[in-house]
This record gives C-alpha cells, structure tokens and sequence, in this order.
C-alpha cells in the first residue's frame, strides 16, 4: 500500500506542479495538454483513441474538445464515411502552443528529477513500466473486468 500511496502521491504533486508552473499562464489543464500533446505527437485521431492515449474516458474528452476547440486550438469534424465516429486535430495555434510549452516541459521534468543519479532514473522508469505491463496484462484487464467477489 505504501508503494501505491507513494507513486499517487507523486503523480498528483508533479501535475500540480506543471499546472501551476509551465501550464498557468496558457490557462490549460493537465488534460487539456495531453491531449494538444497527443495530437502534436500523432496527428489526427479519432475521439476514442484520442480518450485511450490521454487516460479518460470519452465524456471527460467531450468537454475537454469543446474548450480546447473554442479557444481555436484544435478542430473536431465527423469522418467522411462512418457518420458516428469524429476526428480531431490540431490546429496551427494549438501546434505553436504545444511548441512553446515542450521545453518548459523538458526543463520542468528534469527539475522533478534532478536528485535521481542516471541509474535510479534508468530503474525507477523500468519498475513503473513493469507496473504498466502488469496493468495492461490480460490478467489485469480480467481482474477489471470482474466484480471484487469473483477475483
């Protein structure tokens, strides 16, 4: 419990820590910036993959979209032949926003890390990935699935 507790922690201190740093005077969240992100890296994609990278569910999206899309950062439109599926994609702004902001990123991840030597960086990222794998094992998809009761 402690391990989880701890990496929670973590994660919730460096997004507060980004948000209140590099993403303040942009007036983004932290998931309104992955998903610029996201777009910047992998060009347009549909709203239920888009969901999948960012690590929301597509409702949290859908509100997400319609500010990033007001304030002229990204564009949503329906596919050309499946009329329910919508794709999204960045717009020139959005992709100078994202541009702007990836070396204060840069900067700001390396200050989180900066008291790790190479080697505890190098470990620290192989056990968070081992607990991604273990997560996304089909063991773990299982376990999701299923109510507490018949684990």
């Amino acid at each position: 419990m402690t391990t989880i507790a701890s990496i929670q922690r973590v994660a919730m201190r460096i997004r507060h820590h980004l948000e209140q740093g590099v993403l303040k005077d942009s007036e983004l969240t932290w998931t309104g910036f992955l998903v610029l992100w996201v777009l910047w890296l992998f060009g347009e994609m549909q709203t239920r993959y888009l969901a999948e990278e960012v690590g929301v569910n597509r409702s949290t999206l859908s509100g997400v979209l319609a500010t990033l899309e007001r304030r002229g950062l990204l564009t949503r439109r329906g596919h050309e032949s499946e009329g329910r599926l919508v794709l999204v994609e960045l717009t020139s702004e959005g992709g100078a926003l994202v541009d702007k902001l990836f070396p204060r990123f840069g900067a700001e991840e390396a200050f989180v890390v900066g008291s790790l030597s190479p080697d505890s960086m190098r470990r620290l990222g192989n056990s968070l990935r081992s607990v991604q794998q273990q997560l996304d094992s089909d063991e773990g998809k299982r376990r999701r699935a299923a109510p507490v009761r018949d684990r």
